[in-house]
């Protein structure tokens, strides 16, 4: 019988960069995945284009994953963005970086590449692949058993990387989750993250398009302010989307006050500027004004008409009630979210396994031996800009080291 040093369930990232890592190390590695071919969630990075990661070192990317940044720091000090980097290089798919936000995409821009050359790199690694193979239970005695189908699957060692909920035509559609109740792990309540919000009496649907580079977004619940980001906002037909609302949605809840400041501007100084303007230039509009401060004019004449006032009133005839509803509709507009995306449009997963039970210098499990977890399937979730990935795969190698 065929007995694995580790059989890895879940060719996503993190599950394909450990078996990668370990059978370059002389491991016999077994790669099983339940879809026809390795890598779909890596189709649909980047829209397609597969933004891989982002520039910086490690210790710039422990402060991108919420709450959970610390348990990463072994795995991203072990496998650094750069090392990512070279290996496409070394294999010759070079990345290339966007200067503007620091992404890196493979230098064809396109995903499918990436999925050809680490499915080619796996082959001539003699990684075992086991494709159309839904896991249905993994047990384990003196060694682990991987159930699939009609077969069974022998190993010193098991990987779970199934991923998390989010796009679930590409199948990852939390089997993961099950697999680790079974063996006593404890799943934090999954939810969609990096995804548009929906809010209560949406008022601009017909502003789609409009985006603010720096606008400043903060969740209140109960009054509390819960979290706070500063970052592009994009106005869409029917939601709130761009990274500054994406990478804050891991917070958000249905009922939460979403509150805009949508050119990050401070409130007081704006009212200010008004009045200043007003008694030095009493004649200007106040839609004159708003575009001299980059408002966009489409956006301009939303605000003004919401609040029933002419386009061409002049700043010296403003009332006092009128310069505040501007004041707060420029930077304390507040919305009630009704709902966000859904898994078909989250880019990843907040929740997952619970990381109190994961040694995070290991990422082996605390509760059986030789049982690992990386990637999505875990509670760790990045921001947008390929930070999710870099950390599947740092994981995913960081396990194949301690397996070595």
């Amino acid at each position: 019988m065929m007995v694995y040093d580790l059989v890895v369930v879940g060719a996503g990232p993190a599950g394909i960069f450990s078996a990668i890592y370990a059978a370059e190390k002389g491991l016999k590695v077994a790669l099983v995945e339940k879809m026809k071919r390795l890598g779909n969630k890596i189709l649909v990075a980047g829209a397609g284009k597969c933004n891989l990661t982002h520039e910086g070192d490690y210790k710039d990317f422990l402060n991108r994953y919420g709450t959970h940044g610390k348990i990463l720091k072994p795995s991203l000090y072990n496998y650094q963005p750069q090392e990512l980097i070279n290996f496409f290089k070394e294999n010759g798919l070079p990345l290339v970086k966007i200067e503007e936000s620091g992404k890196y995409f493979p230098e064809t821009f396109k995903s499918i590449d990436v999925v050809n050359l680490l499915t080619a790199i796996c082959k001539n690694l003699k990684i075992d692949l086991y494709l159309n193979s839904p896991v249905d239970c993994i047990t384990k005695e003196t060694i682990f058993s991987i159930k699939s189908n009609d077969l069974i699957i022998s190993g010193k060692n098991v990987l779970i990387s199934t991923g998390g909920k989010s796009y679930p035509s590409v199948g990852t559609t939390g089997d993961g989750y099950n697999l680790a109740k079974k063996f006593g792990h404890s799943i934090i309540e999954p939810k969609p993250a990096l995804t548009p919000v929906y809010v209560k009496d949406y008022i601009f649907s017909d502003l789609s398009g409009i985006s603010f580079p720096k606008a400043k977004i903060t969740i209140l619940r109960d009054n509390k302010k819960i979290a706070e980001n500063i970052g592009p906002l994009l106005i869409t037909h029917d939601n709130f989307s761009g990274p500054g609302i994406l990478d804050c949605s891991r917070y958000m809840e249905k009922n939460d006050i979403l509150e805009i400041n949508f050119e990050n501007l401070d409130e007081k100084k704006l009212e200010s500027s008004i009045i200043e303007t007003a008694e030095e230039k009493g004649k200007r509009t106040i839609k004159k004004l708003l575009s001299e401060l980059n408002y966009p004019d489409r956006f301009i004449k939303k605000i003004l008409k919401i609040n029933e006032i002419p386009e061409d009133t002049k700043l010296a005839e403003l009332t006092k009630i009128q310069r505040n509803k501007i004041v707060s509709s420029l930077c304390k507009n507040k919305f009630s979210i009704s709902r966000m995306g859904d898994y078909n449009i989250a880019m990843v997963t907040t929740g997952g396994v619970s990381i109190d039970s994961i040694n995070p210098k290991t990422l082996e499990s605390k509760l059986v031996k030789g049982l690992y977890f990386a990637g999505e399937v875990l509670d760790i979730d990045g921001d947008t800009g390929g930070f999710n990935i870099q950390a599947a795969i740092s994981m995913g190698v960081l396990v194949s080291k301690n397996i070595i």
